[in-house]
């Protein structure tokens, strides 16, 4: 089977025949229920920050190089916002284990949503435009940069980002948010919402492995039952 290949007129004919039949699937975040989670490797003063690399090799998946758009990343789940955050340094060679501290130094935080959010779904774009899942889970970023750019310039006033499946862990959804001057305010952090990992407790029983006894699970659990890393105890 040939291996698809990103042509920026097919795709963008493509975007164009589906917006003029208003077949764009999007993703609606009601603010009523939502509370978004975002992974942090220390404490910030806020877990709502948006960032315009500027240079290819401090560009995310879906940050257009040049530093012209803004960028947040946050997701529905704290599991999927620790998956993303530490299966991408084990791909980059790091560890499968950590020591203690990590879980006092590494922050889970929870973000409020102020007003509906309407964002793009990637995923059902490209089922859409029979793009293949691997083309925007790749190691190659110049795809999904590109469709982040080109989204951005034809939707950015009508939504607020975009949504994609995670790729470490398939649970709900990630988010890439692109910032828009003159929106109202999307995202504020929850009170008290940035906790350590030492500290952090998630209830979301649909993350609970099968015939889990308790009513929650602790960040270190996390870490070594879900997400199949060691956490190792400081030596005394």
């Amino acid at each position: 089977m040939d291996k698809w290949i990103f042509e920026e007129d097919k795709v963008t004919q493509g975007i164009v025949a589906l917006q003029k039949v208003g077949r764009i699937p999007t993703v609606t975040i009601n603010p009523a229920s939502a509370v978004l989670k975002r992974h942090q490797k220390k404490r910030y003063a806020s877990a709502v920050q948006f960032s315009a690399p500027e240079l290819f090799e401090d560009c995310g998946r879906y940050n257009p190089p040049g530093g012209s758009i803004a960028v947040w990343y946050a997701a529905d789940s704290s599991l999927t916002a620790a998956a993303e955050a530490y299966g991408r340094l084990l791909h980059m060679g790091g560890p499968v284990s950590y020591p203690e501290r990590v879980l006092h130094q590494h922050y889970m935080c929870s973000i409020d949503v102020n007003r509906t959010v309407k964002v793009i779904d990637i995923v059902g774009l490209c089922q859409l435009l029979h793009i293949p899942p691997d083309s925007v889970e790749n190691e190659n970023y110049i795809f999904t940069q590109w469709l982040m750019s080109y989204l951005h310039t034809h939707f950015g006033s009508d939504f607020d980002g975009i949504s994609y499946s995670g790729r470490h862990y398939r649970y709900k959804r990630c988010y890439a948010f692109w910032e828009m001057p003159g929106k109202p305010l999307a995202f504020t952090d929850t009170p008290g919402g940035m906790v350590p990992y030492a500290s952090y407790r998630e209830t979301d029983t649909g993350i609970f492995p099968a015939g889990w006894p308790g009513t929650f699970m602790t960040g270190e659990e996390m870490f070594e039952e879900l997400l199949n890393f060691k956490i190792m105890p400081e030596p005394k």
